[in-house]
């Protein structure tokens, strides 16, 4: 990323299941197989 003022976000156990279940979501919505990155302010 061209922004210094983030980085690689650093998440609880339910957080990322939270994520996972975004995922979840996303894939039945579109029908396709997204990953979701999490990048967090400085």
């Amino acid at each position: 990323m061209a922004d210094k003022n983030y980085r690689i976000a650093s998440i609880t156990d339910d957080e990322a299941t939270e994520i996972k279940k975004a995922e979840a979501e996303v894939k039945k919505i579109t029908g396709k197989d997204f990953v979701l990155i999490a990048w967090e302010k400085d």
